[in-house]
């Protein structure tokens, strides 16, 4: 989604290098923070929703032109703040509306889409989802004026508009002008007082323009399709509380509530268009001095970021949709690439790297795990390591007994020549282990059974723990539980109280800890199509969808070993790539 902004200075749209961004602050940070917030609180159980943030900023592109030194020169010394606040604010309505300066702007807006587009589809191939534009004030116009005109067609101000290179599915306008600037533009049809038609029909499939009704700088769209819609009220936004704890569904039957249908010009498909922002505690009161506030308040309201990404999920209601009208059973809704947390995975290697954020384009650091066919992504190692009590190693000395007197309980006979002290401080005999049920046990004697006969047959084996001498664990803990055999919580009796800890069988070794991992999902990714890029330590996978993730390394021996363990992955599409 692309998000443009209004008039004024908006440095806080400007994307540092992609390598070093991290995230930006002001209306465009703050937006793209809550838009996360959001995604996280409302369909993090249920949507696989991917979505990526880019902001477009073309306010520098004018004023750096030295259009500012001279306006400078023109001003006469009194009233220096309204005269900077023309300079800053006002002037790019007039800029905007010249054929010189509306040119720089379009082609801006249009040349940084187009290319970030199309810099996101050589980074992301196989992509199929859809395009959206959040527009705000005068970027509302900018961009409804780029989505009304073909490429080579000639704007009333003599602007040129050389043409998107992609299709919009949605066009989010919030504090807009539109209305008055088609208005004034004269491009209406007004008969006796009325307007009977005229507005032109963004080329997008979805038209929402979101307004407080204290913005002196919004108006309503909907009368100007049809005369009679300004006998009806916009709609309410309800309030982003609405929709909290509701099964997806659920927000689908109140979000389908909220823009049904109205008797609409027919080329508008009937679709509603007006979205009224609700308003706060005591603002109706003091309209005249809230209405500056009210132009900027989009940017914080939650309200506007649930309609929005309610809006961008609606694909997967008319995936449903089509499962309904089919008769056929509705499939499982879950985040993509959320998988639960197993210790019996094989990984190969682990680091603590950085993983950048599509929604606020920051780097995060994140644990991530090599597995043999994925890579694996948690927030931090501490999630995932435990502590260690003992290690106990399995030798062709070792045995295993099942508790005669106990259906619930087996013994574990050490090796008694190469015991471990920390579990063995008093008795080097044997310890009886007790589970919750006799099939419990039985899992745990024949696992343990079959490993020791494996390693019968076996010279020299032993487990080969991941390379995680990257990964930022926690003192005092470890991962070495992967590529278990077997796991669980077992009991053992004290002489005050008994004890429960997590155990876990490898193909070497029995090993106790205080406790198990406490992570329960995580995300995972496919290593189908990787690009790398060793000059900036960048590793971006590819799925098949054409859904992206990119981590940075920056140790350069851990990248290293990152990159050749890739490599022996028969089924990697692996390219090093300059532009990761």
């Amino acid at each position: 989604m692309f998000i443009v902004h209004g008039i004024g200075e908006h440095n806080d749209f400007v994307v540092e290098s992609y390598d070093n961004d991290k995230g930006s602050t002001g209306d465009s940070g703050n937006f793209r923070e809550l838009f996360n917030t959001m995604r996280h609180s409302l369909f993090s159980k249920e949507i696989p929703l991917s979505l990526e943030i880019h902001p477009i900023e073309w306010h520098a592109e004018v004023h750096d032109s030295g259009v500012d030194s001279v306006f400078d020169t023109i001003s006469p010394e009194a009233s220096k703040k309204l005269r900077d606040v023309n300079k800053r604010l006002i002037m790019d309505v007039l800029y905007y509306s010249a054929p010189k300066y509306g040119q720089v702007i379009v082609d801006t807006v249009t040349k940084q889409m187009n290319d970030k587009y199309t810099s996101f589809m050589a980074a992301n191939p196989g992509w199929q989802g859809f395009v959206s534009i959040f527009a705000h004030s005068l970027g509302t116009l900018i961009t409804y004026d780029i989505l009304t005109h073909d490429a080579g067609q000639v704007g009333s101000n003599g602007v040129v508009f050389p043409g998107l290179s992609f299709p919009v599915e949605n066009l989010f306008c919030v504090g807009s002008p539109v209305p008055i600037f088609a208005l004034s533009r004269g491009a209406l049809d007004i008969h006796d007082g009325v307007c009977t038609g005229g507005l032109r029909r963004p080329n997008v499939n979805h038209y929402f323009n979101l307004f407080h009704p204290a913005d002196p700088i919004a108006y309503r769209v909907e009368p100007l399709v049809d005369v009679d819609m300004s006998s009806y009220p916009a709609i309410a936004l309800q309030p982003a509380d609405t929709f909290k704890n509701k099964t997806f569904g659920e927000m689908v039957l109140t979000y389908d509530k909220l823009t049904d249908t109205a008797p609409l010009c027919n080329e508008w498909q009937g679709a509603r268009i007006d979205f009224q922002v609700r308003r706060k505690f005591l603002e109706g009161p003091v309209d005249t001095l809230y209405a500056p506030l009210a132009h900027s308040v989009y940017w914080s309201s939650e309200d506007v970021v649930t309609i929005t990404l309610l809006a961008i999920c609606r694909p997967v209601v008319d995936i449903l949709t089509r499962y309904i009208d089919h008769k056929m059973p509705l499939p499982t809704l879950r985040p993509r690439r959320r998988v639960p947390f197993t210790p019996h995975k094989t990984i190969q290697c682990a680091t603590t790297a950085v993983v950048r954020d599509g929604f606020t384009g920051a780097w995060e650091p994140h644990a991530l795990f090599l597995g043999k066919k994925r890579v694996y992504f948690t927030r931090s190692a501490a999630d995932v390591a435990c502590s260690k009590k003992w290690s106990v190693p399995l030798t062709n000395k070792t045995a295993v007994v099942a508790d005669p007197t106990d259906a619930t309980a087996f013994q574990f006979i050490p090796d008694k020549t190469n015991p471990s002290p920390s579990l063995f401080s008093t008795t080097k005999g044997a310890q009886t282990l007790y589970t919750t049920s006799s099939d419990q046990r039985n899992e745990w004697v024949d696992n343990i059974t079959k490993t020791l006969a494996a390693l019968q047959t076996k010279t020299g084996h032993g487990t080969i723990h991941a390379n995680v001498s990257g990964l930022a664990l926690p003192s005092g803990t470890d991962v070495d539980f992967f590529d278990a055999t077997l796991t669980g919580t077992l009991r053992t009796k004290g002489t005050f109280r008994d004890a429960y800890n997590w155990y876990v069988l490898t193909d070497c070794s029995l090993d106790c800890y205080e406790a198990c991992p406490k992570l329960k999902e995580w995300t995972h990714f496919s290593l189908k199509a990787v690009f790398a890029t060793p000059e900036h330590g960048h590793i971006r996978l590819v799925s098949r969808h054409g859904t992206s993730v990119t981590f940075k390394i920056p140790d350069k021996s851990r990248f290293d070993l990152w990159l050749n363990t890739i490599k022996q992955f028969p089924d990697c599409h692996l390219v090093l790539d300059d532009s990761c």
